[in-house]
Parts: structure tokens; C-alpha cells; sequence
């Protein structure tokens, strides 16, 4: 605008200094004539057209300056207008986030919030059947939120004290900054106790609770700083409540599930172990069964061997015994034939000799 407001006002000077030449150019003319020299007269003519033509041009440039610095200055007034309706915005904002700063500071709005950014960051991150909000126990316990892996349950409490620790900021000395620390660490160690109640195996739990706390500089400045007025780190360690913020706690959740899977992969080895086990027995069991088998086999192959060796020699008992029962019958025979013939194969001897010739 104001490069803008410089070119118009050069212009302008220069307009007003052809208008002067053209002026002087009109005298000098008026003079030439006067004094009756045509070359003069000629020569003024010719300069007071150039300076007439100049000054044509310097007008024409002067009015197109300045329609361009007033569409600017049009523009730049828009431009304000904006900037002060966004400033009146940005006023109404800041209202709102005091009074929103104000309602956080009651701790069941406080919790309330500190829930919806717990369910952002798990809806962003999980499937929605990975995931359930106002979990409640058998007991009648009710956790903000729990993350399944499985048949195990991995318990998320939301409701961290934040209030306690923007008091800090509101120290007026070191002391005094002291004292609101610890008074903090106080009420954080209680809070903590309370969220250790969130361990129940006998629910499907996990090991380990979660604390959620819904901003990165307070997890800094409070869980992983080391700080003498608070120490909750060791603390959180010894009830078995893992703090997290949302940049970590989604790697946690990742940490547990690959643990669980580990789990489950040793849970899978000592079955098959026990299988393996069983397996033996059972094949010890076999072995002696073969065992057994095989002595039988044995036995009765020997059993057969000794029945075939009596069978044979039964048999040539018997063999022996028809031999001589066949003698008997012979001799038996022989002397139940008649004796008046006692040579009855000799009769022919007894015929006469001559006969013997024709």
C-alpha cells in the first residue's frame, strides 16, 4: 500500500511538472510569434505537442496508478475487516477455554474428558471389538476401559489428577512449590492405590493396571523426570500400575500383546510337552504289551514244536502197535486151518511117472 501511495504521488509531480513545461512551452510560442521568427515558432510547436503528449501519457499512467491503489486499498480494507472478526473470535475462544479450563478443574468433568481422549486414542488404534469402555467386574468394579488380547483383560484407568498437578504452576516461591509438589505426589499415590484395585486375574486381568494420563508434559514432568518430591515411578512399579501417556501407551499395548503371545506360545510348548510325555508312557506301554505278546508267541511256538514232536511220536506208537496186533492175526490164522491134508501143494508129485510121457 505504501509502495503504492509513492508511485501515485510521483506520478501526480510528475504530471504537475509537464503541466508547468506545457505552460512555458505556450509563453515561449507566444513569444516566438511575437516576435515574428518562424523557426522559433516551429521549433516551440514541436516541443509543446512532445510535452502535450508527455503529459497524455503521465494522466493516463496517473489514473491507472490510482485505480490499482484504491482496489488495493479496498482489498486491504476486507483484509482488516477479517482480521478483526478473527480477532474477536480468537477473544470469544480464549473465553471459552478459561471456562473450560475452569469446568476441568471439578474432578468428575475432569474424568470425563480424560475418557474421551482415552476412547479417541483407542478408536484411532483398535478394532472396536479389541476394545470396551465402563468395563464392569463381577464385584460391581468398573474400570474406564479394557483393551481384550485374547481371553486376557488389560485394565485402563483415565482419571488422572490433573488439577492437582496445574496447582504446582501456581506456586509463589520454592517453598511453596515444595509443598504443592508433594501435596500432589500425595494425591497421585492414592489415586494409584485405587487403580491397583483394577488387577484381578480372577476377572481375566492381566498382571498390570494402566494409568492414562491425557498429556505428554505432565507424564514428563510428574512419571519420568527424576524428581526426590516425586517419586512415583517406583511407586506405580511396586502396586503393579504402569503409567502411560498417549504417545506410549499404545507401545505398552503392543509390549503386552507380544508378551501374551509369548505366553501363549509356552503355554502351547508345555502342552505339547505333556503330550509328548503321555506319548512315551503310552509307548512304554506298548513295549511292555509287545513284550508280553512276544513271550506268548514264544511259548505257544514252543508248545506247538512239543505237540508236534508228541503227535509224532504218538503216532509211531501206534504204528507200532497195528505192526504187532497184524503179526497176531497171522499166527492166529494159521493155526485155526484143518490138518488132513497136510500136504496139499505135493499131490501132484504123487501122480504116477508115466504119465509124464505121451
Amino acid at each position: 500500500m505504501e509502495n503504492g501511495a509513492v508511485v501515485v504521488a510521483l506520478a501526480a509531480l510528475a504530471l504537475v511538472g509537464l503541466a508547468l513545461a506545457a505552460v512555458l512551452v505556450a509563453q515561449l510560442r507566444r513569444a516566438a510569434v511575437t516576435a515574428a521568427d518562424p523557426a522559433l515558432a516551429a521549433a516551440v510547436g514541436a516541443l509543446q505537442v512532445e510535452v502535450q503528449r508527455a503529459l497524455g501519457a503521465t494522466e493516463q499512467q496517473v489514473l491507472t496508478q490510482t485505480a490499482a491503489t484504491q482496489r488495493s486499498l479496498g482489498e486491504v480494507a476486507r483484509e482488516l475487516g477479517v482480521v478483526a472478526e478473527r480477532s474477536a473470535q480468537v477473544g470469544t475462544l480464549a473465553r471459552d477455554i478459561g471456562s473450560l479450563s475452569d469446568l476441568l478443574r471439578a474432578p468428575k468433568p475432569r474424568g470425563t474428558f480424560g475418557e474421551l481422549f482415552l476412547e479417541r486414542v483407542l478408536a484411532d488404534e483398535l478394532p472396536a471389538a479389541a476394545f470396551a469402555l465402563q468395563y464392569g467386574y463381577r464385584d460391581g468394579t468398573r474400570v474406564d476401559a479394557v483393551v481384550r488380547f485374547g481371553d486376557r483383560l488389560v485394565p485402563i484407568d483415565a482419571k488422572f489428577p490433573l488439577e492437582s498437578f496445574a496447582a504446582i504452576g501456581r506456586a509463589t516461591d520454592d517453598e511453596d512449590g515444595r509443598a504443592r509438589r508433594r501435596a500432589f505426589a500425595q494425591q497421585v499415590k492414592r489415586h494409584v492405590d485405587a487403580v491397583a484395585r483394577y488387577v484381578q486375574p480372577g476377572e481375566g486381568t492381566i498382571d498390570y493396571a494402566f494409568l492414562y494420563v491425557p498429556a505428554e508434559n505432565v507424564f514428563y514432568e510428574c512419571l519420568a523426570r527424576p524428581d526426590d518430591d516425586l517419586d512415583l515411578a517406583a511407586y506405580c512399579a511396586a502396586r503393579r500400575v504402569i503409567p502411560a501417556s498417549p504417545n506410549t501407551l499404545l507401545a505398552y499395548l503392543r509390549v503386552v500383546s507380544l508378551g501374551l503371545r509369548g505366553v501363549a506360545i509356552e503355554e502351547s510348548a508345555r502342552d505339547l510337552q505333556t503330550r509328548v510325555g503321555q506319548a512315551a508312557t503310552e509307548l512304554g506301554r506298548l513295549r511292555e504289551i509287545h513284550r508280553v505278546a512276544s513271550g506268548h508267541l514264544d511259548n505257544a511256538q514252543r508248545k506247538l514244536h512239543e505237540a508236534d514232536a508228541a503227535l509224532a511220536r504218538t503216532a509211531l506208537v501206534i504204528e507200532g502197535l497195528g505192526g504187532q496186533a497184524g503179526v497176531r492175526d497171522a499166527d492166529a490164522r494159521g493155526a485155526a486151518e484143518p490138518r488132513g491134508d497136510p500136504q496139499p501143494r505135493d499131490a501132484a508129485a504123487a501122480e504116477p511117472r508115466g504119465n509124464a510121457d505121451p
